[in-house]
């Protein structure tokens, strides 16, 4: 049986393999530049083909669709990755209201919300509870807590930044807010000492001390990631302790993600988060564009919903979303969640860190996936729907490789109708 010699293919067999070709790469480019195209707000993130679905269901809390903070960070979004659980914040403060004993009550919106135990390094016993200052103002401690991580989908309250995570309350003020660096240095190493992985600092003191700055080492030695507020003077300088270098120092923006004019800033700074613009600011109910949380008024069992504007809301947001973290197991360590927090947030302000937005705006959902920039994002222009630079370089080049194809096929039959 004689097999037959395939014959070598002609010329336009050739021409029709690489224009095949060349149609390849373009799809194939195209295909590779979508997947990269950039990703909310401007800034380019990789395509995760196994993200989990964009938001969750909201809660059937009463004041969640005035907690304009939540969307701004993309809380929403990141519960479908994780709500804290495994998380301990420590809340260094006034107290909290997390327990009933005598006078004091339990806040109804943390009824669920899960307390590890503490200390009260103002009275020196193990009943941190929360005292609410004079002349009906309300207290911060419960605020905070409530803020990071107040029961959500209870129906009643709003909802936290990391309900699931855990809050080891910590009193080392006064009513009043004041307190000692000693008190304060106290309740963080109690924290690092207890299992905290997260402790919350909305304190801010004009200048450092050795004994707090030796607390914010121990600390951070100790695997712990310390968060502070700025500060609410509106003077160029962060306050004591987030200006020290191992602590995540964070200020305040208002609803059009410009520095509120209460934050201290300046370049220690590291983010901002959503907080408000309000005149009011920590005095009081607070204009309604702040964060609103349960907390005390006029005495240990007297509650209210309350609105809060002030870098101490900030941090607290950022103290929760590291708690998210933590959660995940996408990162632990303090230079871990440093290292997420910092290259996933939105940029503000001028193009990149600069001295009133740090490195920007806290975003969650960014922060928690796995497949965010190792850099901190590069914030872009909003583009129409025209495909993006990649795309058209793909056709480009395609469109070039056919006309080249074309002339060349053209070339070839001309040489054949008049040979030399």
């Amino acid at each position: 049986m004689t097999v037959p010699r395939l014959g070598r293919p002609g010329r336009w067999g050739v021409l029709l393999l690489l224009a095949a070709f060349c149609l390849a790469f373009a799809s194939g480019s195209v295909a590779a530049a979508q997947a990269t195209i950039a990703s909310g707000n401007g800034d380019r993130l990789a395509a995760d083909p196994q993200a989990p679905p964009p938001t969750v269901k909201p809660p059937n809390d009463p004041l969640f669709r005035h907690q304009w903070h939540l969307p701004a960070t993309q809380i929403p979004s990141a519960w479908a990755i994780s709500r804290g659980a495994g998380a301990t914040v420590a809340v260094l403060d006034t107290g909290v209201a997390y327990a009933d004993r005598g006078p004091y009550r339990r806040a109804p919106d943390l009824a669920r919300t899960r307390f590890v135990a503490g200390w009260d390094f103002v009275d020196d016993d193990p009943y941190p509870h929360d005292v609410p200052p004079p002349r009906g103002r309300r207290s911060h401690g419960t605020h905070i807590a409530g803020i990071i991580a107040q029961t959500t989908g209870n129906g009643i309250g709003g909802a936290g930044v990391a309900p699931a995570a855990a809050i080891m309350p910590i009193r080392v003020l006064e009513p009043d807010r004041t307190g000692s660096a000693r008190a304060i240095a106290r309740g963080l190493r109690f924290a690092a000492d207890h299992g905290a992985d997260v402790v919350n600092m909305s304190i801010a003191g004009p200048s450092p001390t050795r004994v707090l700055t030796e607390a914010v080492d121990y600390a951070a030695a100790k695997g712990v990631t310390v968060v502070a507020a700025a500060g609410n003077d509106g003077r160029p300088s962060v306050s004591w302790p987030a200006a020290h270098p191992k602590v995540i120092a964070v200020g305040a923006v208002g609803q059009d993600l410009t520095r509120a004019p209460y934050s201290n800033y300046g370049s220690p700074l590291d983010l901002v988060a959503p907080a408000g613009a309000g005149n009011l600011v920590d005095t009081g109910y607070g204009p309604a564009d702040g964060v609103p949380a349960q907390t005390l008024k006029g005495g240990p069992s007297d509650f209210c919903f309350c609105f809060m504007a002030s870098t101490s809301a900030a941090a607290a947001q950022v103290s929760g979303v590291a708690a998210l973290l933590v959660g995940s197991g996408r990162a632990k360590s303090p230079a871990e969640i440093r290292a997420a927090l910092l290259s996933s947030a939105q940029d503000l302000g001028p193009r990149g860190h600069d001295p009133e937005h740090g490195a920007g705006l806290v975003q969650a959902r960014r922060a928690l996936s796995p497949t965010r920039a190792a850099s901190p994002p590069v914030r872009t222009r909003a583009r129409g729907p025209a495909p993006s630079r990649p795309v058209w370089l793909a056709l480009s080049i395609a469109g070039a490789g056919l006309a080249g194809l074309v002339g060349l096929a053209l070339v070839t039959r001309r040489r054949r109708a008049n040979p030399a």
